[in-house]
């Protein structure tokens, strides 16, 4: 497994150099800084050992540089939805680690936002699924770090309770995208009115998300969704 932490914007140089420590803790090395709004030199201090990660990190200018070659990016959030808002619908931790455990040299990335407003809903919309901590009510947001934290151990530890039976072989990026790119066209090609047009997208896709899907899967789905675009296209010569 390659998997890419993404901090969004960070805003602080004590989180920062946190994070890079509890990635070096359970052994994940690949961390980008989206946009940073601190320095490394000035995080450094707080990394500890997980200087060497820090110091590694790749800064890019925004988050279509951060997922490229990503064939499932999960964002987080303290914020969800019961089923009103379709983009929020989320899985835990837990959930999510399993999944992640069982996947054969998959390429993820995780997108962690700004302490002080987290990720946008454009932000949001780039990932496959969102994915939340659960935590008391009255205060559900946790510390960039301490989220970073949570979900990496839950990661580390359902790859350890997970035997080589379940294992699943993974869409490569490439198709992934191109069973996207099929669900678009299929939904389009229906001729539905903008909002249902652009609901149904977000709902395939998040669909597909949560699914975590095999490369199999993927190959017969994306066909599918091509004759379907194909059968309606026709259908109006």
């Amino acid at each position: 497994m390659c998997l890419r932490v993404v901090l969004v914007e960070p805003e602080g140089e004590v989180n920062v150099g946190f994070v890079a420590r509890v990635m070096k803790n359970f052994g994940f090395k690949n961390l980008i800084l989206v946009n940073p709004k601190v320095s490394v030199e000035d995080a450094l201090s707080y990394a500890s050992h997980g200087d060497d990660v820090l110091k590694s990190a790749l800064i890019c200018k925004n988050i279509d540089e951060a997922i490229k070659g990503c064939s499932l990016v999960a964002a987080t959030s303290s914020r969800v939805s019961v089923g009103e808002d379709l983009l929020r619908i989320p899985m835990t931790i837990k959930e999510f680690a399993k999944k992640v455990a069982q996947l054969k040299d998959a390429n993820i990335a995780i997108l962690f936002g700004r302490e002080s407003v987290g990720l946008t809903r454009e932000e949001i919309e780039k990932s496959h699924v969102l994915v939340t901590i659960p935590a008391s009510k009255d205060y559900p947001s946790l510390n960039l770090s301490h989220a970073v934290a949570i979900v990496l151990y839950e990661i580390f530890s359902a790859k350890a309770e997970t035997s080589q039976a379940g294992i699943v072989e993974q869409p490569k990026p490439k198709e992934m995208e191109a069973l996207l790119k099929n669900v678009e066209q299929a939904v389009r090609a229906l001729k539905m009115p903008a909002y249902r047009e652009r609901k149904t997208e977000i709902v395939l896709k998040r669909v597909i998300g949560r699914a975590f899907i095999s490369r199999h899967e993927a190959y017969v789905l994306s066909g599918f969704f091509r004759k379907v675009h194909l059968l309606l296209s026709r259908s109006e010569k």
